[in-house]
């Protein structure tokens, strides 16, 4: 691989990282803290969770994003505090990109049983481009099919990309069935300059909104439904640079068992692509267990992305039994 060749790649992946929107949690109505931080507040609950995805890519390449979070409520003082920690590799491309972040939540009590939940978040990022794990073509013998473990090329090198990030977001919802959130990533628009690259790249803040509401299916207790059965509906617009995301979800829950439809529209600079996703969960006691199945939705939307499988595991640990979901309404 000629070396011109490795600093275009890297140029493509600086630019990805800096102009490209992010990778998103596709279980987003499970797991909405991923998005906007403001989220581990609800409810005030102590949790733990960990989400998985992996796709595989045409030409062999397997993407992986993990994703794991924490938060726990000091009721005495009216905040809540929270971890996000993430990880996206692509495997056999050397590339891999990790973060972490603490969130701060305060809770401000509003009339008419509404809750506001402002907060601000900090992390630390990392982008790895790892070139050592490329193979070269003078590694490849074409007779054999063999691949030899030396090559001449000079540009079997590591790039580490490192920066600090601020965020700040707020959440406010009711008791009975609504809520509405914003968020705001990257607000010190982070450097993620190459030293390959002679121009300085800084990221886009991501700016998103998110909107709930849950609607009682089973109010008046019909024999065929469960006695506990919800339409929950989850929305979000998400806009990073010259890009733009739209996600819907459509989640029904009957009793501990949930099933939903989601739907992405994605607007990039030069092309527009959508995608679909199944989902379903499962509840018992403090935990629930979930996943969801993407698919691109489109011809054009097959050169972009693959299909994946996302999994998601979420425990409930708050002090109190009563604030576990015994109704399985969000809201309860």
């Amino acid at each position: 691989m000629k070396k011109q060749n490795i600093i275009f790649l890297l140029l493509i992946l600086i630019s990805l990282g800096a102009s490209a929107q992010e990778k998103f949690v596709h279980n987003l109505s499970k797991v909405p803290a991923s998005l906007n931080p403001s989220f581990h507040a609800f409810k005030d609950k102590t949790r733990i969770g960990v989400l998985a995805e992996f796709a595989s890519q045409s030409q062999g390449t397997e993407s992986q994003h993990k994703y794991a979070f924490g938060s726990t409520a000091f009721e005495e003082y009216n905040f809540q505090l929270g971890l996000d920690l993430f990880n996206n590799n692509l495997n056999n491309s050397g590339y891999n990109y990790t973060s972490a972040a603490l969130s701060y939540m305060y809770k401000l009590v509003l009339p008419n049983d509404w809750i506001l939940y402002p907060g601000i978040t900090g992390g630390y990022s990392n982008y790895r481009y790892d070139f050592n794990n490329l193979t070269f073509q003078d590694q490849i013998n074409i007779f054999t099919g063999q691949i030899s473990a030396n090559t001449i090329d000079p540009i079997t090198a590591s790039e580490n990309i490192g920066y600090l990030d601020l965020g700040a977001s707020v959440l406010i919802h009711n008791d009975t069935n609504m809520l509405l959130g914003l968020s705001l990533k990257h607000l010190n628009r982070p450097k993620i300059s190459s030293r390959q690259s002679e121009n300085n790249v800084n990221l886009n803040m991501l700016v998103s909104g998110q909107f709930g509401y849950e609607l009682d299916i089973n109010k008046y207790g019909q024999a065929k439904l469960p006695e506990y059965s919800y339409l929950y509906l989850f929305n979000a617009v998400s806009v990073q640079g010259p890009n733009t995301r739209l996600d819907f979800y459509q989640d029904v829950i009957l009793g501990n068992f949930s099933i939903g439809v989601n739907e992405h529209v994605n607007f990039m600079e030069n092309a527009s692509f959508s995608e679909i996703g199944f989902a379903t969960s499962l509840t018992l006691e403090t935990f629930e267990f979930g996943l969801n199945y993407r698919l691109p939705f489109g011809a054009e939307a097959k050169q972009f992305i693959p299909s994946s499988l996302e999994l998601f595991l979420v425990f409930d640990i708050s002090r109190f039994k009563e604030r576990r979901r015994s109704n399985y309404s969000r809201f309860y």
